[in-house]
């Protein structure tokens, strides 16, 4: 199990996180019931979701990094299958207001021109995590600034330093 160290920080529900003051807080997922959004998703974007992702969503889920410390530059939210779908493709229903538009449109610049796939939010309007479904690496709002080889590599270095990668 490579997200091993990560499971401590797994609870329940969203119900304690603003009062848990953990260090980072992920939710188990279902991933047999996402397994139509990861179809979509894949078959939408026509993609192969990366390795790492998956693994991480099998072992640890979704949710968010240093979700307790009020000092971070932004926020960490690793997103679900389905977020991804609500990410990369407008609501369906009419005058729905689109909450992600400045955040979809730098995904599909990057999806299409670098062949990154946006997998976490951090901070506001189009700031991204992204893995390089070539190379596995992580990037930085684009794929000019990669900040880790691999997803376990970010994390490992996210957790010793809040926003390690913003101090460049």
């Amino acid at each position: 199990m490579r997200f091993a160290k990560w499971k401590q920080y797994i609870h329940p529900d969203w119900s304690e996180l603003r009062q848990s003051g953990a260090r980072h807080y992920f939710k188990a997922i279902d991933l047999p019931a996402e397994q139509c959004h990861i179809q979509d998703l894949e078959e939408e974007l026509e993609i192969t979701l990366p390795a790492d992702l998956m693994a991480f969503y099998q072992e640890v889920g979704i949710g968010f990094l240093w979700a307790g410390e009020p000092r971070k530059k932004g926020h960490y939210r690793v997103f679900s299958p389905g977020e991804l779908l609500e990410l990369y493709f407008e609501p369906e229903e009419e005058g729905a207001e689109d909450l992600w538009i400045t955040f979809r449109r730098s995904a599909w610049e990057n999806l299409e021109n670098s062949a990154l796939l946006a997998f976490c939010g951090y901070g506001d309007e189009d700031s991204l995590l992204y893995l390089g479904l070539c190379d596995g690496a992580v990037y930085y709002l684009s794929a000019r600034q990669k900040i880790a080889n691999t997803l376990e590599e970010f994390l490992d270095r996210l957790d010793e330093k809040v926003d390690y990668f913003t101090a460049r």
